[in-house]
């Protein structure tokens, strides 16, 4: 059974791929508005590394509202962003230290811009910073592959937490 650490592992090793492969490209090309969700591949990402943020250091310790969320344009290079990047893996990482089953259990409340209003688990605030990157990742590979840029590998197979060496 997949513990909510290793999807964790897993999803932040594909990111970190993501964002070293998006340095590769000219930062012109990243803050273009491409109509996508937030706009472009930037702001995107910058979504992702935010959203991590805002539920691991916001959300579960019931301060939604409260929390401060980066957006895309406030990002002005790339190292800034791998910057902000570095900084929320490193607290989700304290996060997870601590993290065990009455952790999981502990019931908070997930308040979204909008105002609305969800009772959910901690593993259940986790679970859905996890998918909700994955929507996004989905949408940076139609973009990069728009561009004829491959995108770095995603699969579980290539970035296995449980692997003792890494794949790809």
């Amino acid at each position: 059974m997949f513990s909510i650490h290793e999807l964790y592992q897993y999803s932040s090793r594909v990111r970190r791929n993501f964002a070293n492969k998006l340095a590769e490209i000219p930062w012109s090309e990243l803050e273009k508005n491409r109509e996508a969700s937030f706009y472009s591949m930037k702001g995107i990402l910058v979504h992702m590394i935010a959203n991590e943020d805002w539920i691991v250091n916001g959300v579960i310790h019931n301060k939604s509202k409260e929390y401060p969320r980066r957006k895309g344009e406030e990002s002005t290079s790339m190292k800034m962003i791998l910057d902000y990047l570095k900084e929320v893996e490193e607290k989700s990482r304290r996060y997870f230290e601590k993290l065990n089953a009455n952790e999981l259990a502990r019931r908070v409340q997930l308040v979204t811009l909008a105002g609305q209003s969800f009772d959910l688990t901690v593993e259940e605030c986790l679970f859905q910073s996890f998918t909700e990157q994955l929507y996004h990742m989905g949408e940076l590979i139609a973009l990069m592959w728009q561009e004829n840029i491959e995108p770095p590998s995603m699969q579980w197979f290539w970035n296995n937490p449980r692997a003792q060496t890494q794949n790809g």
